[in-house]
């Protein structure tokens, strides 16, 4: 964790996730999307709301991942649903 200032006190990762909770973002390609999570035991569920639906991706796959590359695999998800 990184240290928060001289005294020794140190941001939680809660505290840096709760901050992002509910804010827009916006991606370099334009495309806006909403965060929020949710903890399993010790595990993090990212919860990215695009195109007003809210989709679960792992904490590890988000991290790895362009998020321009995550919005993009969403669309095409999307359009293939209403394909059917």
């Amino acid at each position: 964790m990184k240290q928060h200032n001289q005294i020794g006190k140190y941001t939680r990762k809660d505290e840096v996730l709760n901050a992002k909770v509910g804010k827009t973002f916006i991606t370099p390609q334009n495309k806006e999307y909403s965060f929020d999570y949710r903890k399993e035991g010790s595990k993090y569920i990212y919860i990215i709301v695009y195109m007003g639906k809210r989709w679960q991706i792992m904490e590890s796959d988000f991290n790895r991942s362009n998020i321009d590359e995550l919005l993009q695999g969403i669309e095409e998800t999307i359009k293939q649903s209403e394909l059917l």
